[in-house]
């Protein structure tokens, strides 16, 4: 009873009345055997079916339930594989899907060839195709995956979702499905829905890689911690170590030298105001305040320790100015501590 109401919504909904939301319905159609031991080719299909599926973007007719929808509807001329378009296209007419997968499997000498192709059931036309040629039953499986998702690119590219990549480190190269972006960490990068897998380089870091799934309209975000190769972490703590010394002797150096400009600055103004007071006593009362000689040296010794004054405030604000550049500018010590065992040993894959 359940069978009958699901094939009974599978033959009655049509497609165009499907709102923009929902996902699009693809038909998979069992591949066309040719050589390959009995069974194979079922089993290609299937496996096929579900990778469509795990995509996560298509309503996906496997199979068994086309065969299920023609037995229904009494279709036993469609029920083999099919071998032209024509056919395809009845059988997607047959189950409201809007595209339709088929193929064929074949052995050639000592290896396997699939043909796969994707069909567009409204406007009757081809919208892609691919072939893959594997030694091994096996090694033919294991690219399914791959094969589904470059030929159902056509319709994933339609479907856009977003991806943003956090780093540890800057200027990281950021690589999808073997392909340099212009991005750099933190934009935003747009990419067809399905899975891409995503690699990030940096030089004197071991890559990193990763598996995405993007969803139509959605952004996802990735971190992603780069781990670096011993030789960058000795040249990085080599650095910073410096750095962070420089700024600590030159923020004692400036110290140094304003305490030096607070001395001679109180010098300065001590002989100022003996000068200014003997400038202007009158003749009579300038032995009380002192000698003409005595007035000459504090004269002089106000130019001397005014221009101590000036060199030593220079030598504090330049010295200030580099201590706090040195400061901020400068990376600390010890920030790759957290990855002192991966580095010692090197990552599990490099």
């Amino acid at each position: 009873m359940m069978l009958s109401l699901y094939l009974l919504t599978l033959v009655a909904q049509p497609a165009a009345s499907e709102p923009s939301s929902a996902k699009p319905r693809l038909a998979v159609m069992t591949f066309k055997s040719a050589g390959t031991p009995a069974g194979f080719a079922e089993g290609l299909t299937e496996t096929f079916a579900t990778a469509a599926t795990d995509v996560g973007v298509f309503d996906v007719v496997s199979p068994r339930q086309i065969a299920a929808v023609l037995a229904y509807e009494k279709r036993k001329e469609l029920l083999g594989s099919c071998a032209e378009e024509a056919c395809y296209l009845q059988v997607a007419k047959l189950v409201n899907a809007r595209h339709i997968v088929g193929g064929s499997i074949a052995q050639v000498g000592d290896r396997l060839v699939m043909n796969v192709v994707l069909i567009d059931a409204i406007r009757g036309q081809a919208l892609e195709r691919r072939q893959e040629e594997r030694p091994s039953a096996a090694g033919l499986i294991a690219n399914v995956r791959r094969t589904a998702i470059v030929l159902l690119q056509p319709l994933l590219q339609q479907r856009q979702g977003y991806l943003r990549v956090s780093l540890n480190v800057p200027d990281a190269d950021l690589v999808v499905d073997d392909r340099l972006r212009p991005e750099k960490g933190g934009q935003v990068i747009a990419l067809a829905a399905g899975p891409h897998v995503l690699r990030v380089d940096r030089s004197g870091f071991y890559s990193a890689n990763a598996d995405i799934m993007i969803r139509p309209g959605r952004m996802v975000s990735e971190r992603v911690d780069l781990i670096p190769a011993r030789a960058t972490v000795e040249a990085y703590e080599r650095r910073a170590t410096w750095m962070r010394a420089g700024a600590w002797t030159t923020a004692a150096l400036a110290v140094a030298s304003a305490v030096g400009a607070g001395v001679f600055y109180d010098r300065a103004t001590s002989n100022k105001d003996f000068t200014d007071r003997y400038r202007s006593a009158f003749d009579a009362d300038r032995a009380q305040v002192g000698s003409y000689d005595r007035y000459l040296e504090e004269r002089d010794a106000f130019d001397t320790n005014q221009g101590l004054y000036l060199g030593f405030l220079i030598g504090a604000i330049v010295a200030g100015a580099a201590s706090t550049y040195l400061f901020v500018a400068g990376d600390p010590p010890g920030r790759y501590e957290d990855f002192a065992n991966v580095v010692e040993n090197g990552p599990a894959n490099p």
